[in-house]
């Protein structure tokens, strides 16, 4: 019997039809290159990280709160541009396995814990690292999160008024990268091959071609961010976001105040993300990429299927203000444009919200 072109589509993102190379356990950090590195790193101070190691005009590195050595990789250069990002492996044979399947070297990390890596390139040319054996940092002490709550038929919280400080939101870790692409199902197939990620959710168009796709880590019974890479189909590669988790709404909403009060540019939030459910705030950096602050985001075994959704705007939030403008669809498209394309700018166009325009 032959199938459905829909079901056809679907199936490329079924996670048992192959067996991954190895199975990536984390996400690492992010690297970029900037022209002004003294500015970015104002910026990545600002939004919660802590710069970790010495600080010249060469490469810079920026951890977290917790014990990862490090989250950021800013490298100087000519232009402005994401190089890309590492997963941590769950086994030190998996480096490599990795390798000899690549035909690459295994080498040594750079910066900040140091370690043994591979270093491979996706299919829209970003670099992919995947590390093993770095030296953790110690801890660096915060506020207790998730102050106690009071609710209609609970008063936890007697006698402790909320007072949390006005200071960068405390980051812990990279929580997920959102990369746009020209060949949504060639990126994924490549994640899922090479590093095992499982999809939580795909959104489709009406015909059921895949638009963008959640993904997470297989780490068996142990659980999982509900995405730590999500893969958007649109006209060019690039990167989107970039997100990492805090401690909470509190911790979201005083970073946002002292982000506004440091004269950065604020893009969207504070909102709920319907698939992932975290609780976010998007900021631009000093080269106009975006960075997202969470907390509260969903955990996912690895026998939880995946879901199947139309792809419409209102998909992308429960609650706050709507997408940005630049975010939508702007004027008409030219005649030539593709279906898809069509089909992409009418899902945005319309408005999510009875009450949006």
């Amino acid at each position: 019997m032959t199938l459905s072109q829909d079901t056809q589509r679907r199936l490329v993102f079924r996670r048992d039809r192959v067996e991954p190379t190895v199975h990536a356990d984390a996400l690492a950090n992010v690297a970029f290159e900037r022209r002004d590195v003294s500015t970015m790193t104002r910026f990545l101070r600002d939004f919660g990280f802590l710069p970790n190691g010495d600080d010249n005009d060469m490469k810079r590195y920026f951890r977290g709160y917790g014990d990862a050595p490090c989250l950021v990789e800013v490298v100087p250069s000519a232009r402005d541009a994401f190089i890309g990002l590492a997963f941590v492996a769950r086994r030190a044979q998996d480096v490599d396995t990795i390798a000899n399947g690549e035909g690459t070297a295994v080498g040594t990390v750079e910066g900040p814990g140091r370690g043994r890596r591979v270093r491979l390139v996706d299919p829209d040319g970003n670099r992919v690292d995947l590390i093993h054996g770095f030296t953790p940092e110690r801890g660096v002490e915060t506020r207790a999160s998730s102050p106690r709550l009071n609710t209609p038929t609970r008063k936890d919280r007697i006698n402790e008024p909320i007072r949390t400080p006005v200071e960068p939101a405390p980051i812990f870790r990279i929580g997920h990268v959102v990369l746009m692409t020209r060949n949504l199902i060639a990126m994924a197939e490549w994640y899922m091959g090479r590093f095992g990620l499982i999809p939580s959710d795909v959104l489709t168009l009406p015909d059921g071609t895949p638009i963008l796709g959640f993904f997470r880590f297989d780490r068996g019974a142990e659980p999982a961010d509900h995405h730590s890479l999500a893969i958007l189909a649109g006209p060019a590669a690039r990167l989107l976001h970039v997100a990492t988790e805090t401690l909470d709404i509190e911790a979201v909403g005083q970073g946002q105040r002292f982000l506004r009060a440091r004269g950065w540019t604020h893009f969207w939030g504070i909102g709920r993300h319907l698939l992932g459910s975290q609780i976010f705030d998007y900021w631009k950096d000093s080269s106009g990429d975006e960075w997202e602050h969470y907390a509260d985001g969903d955990l996912m075994t690895a026998d939880s299927p995946t879901g199947y959704h139309l792809f419409d705007r209102g998909g992308l939030w429960t609650w706050g203000d709507d997408l940005p403008d630049s975010m939508r669809p702007q004027g008409d498209l030219p005649p030539d444009a593709p279906a898809q394309a069509r089909a992409i700018h009418e899902a945005l166009s319309k408005p999510p919200r009875s009450w949006l325009r």
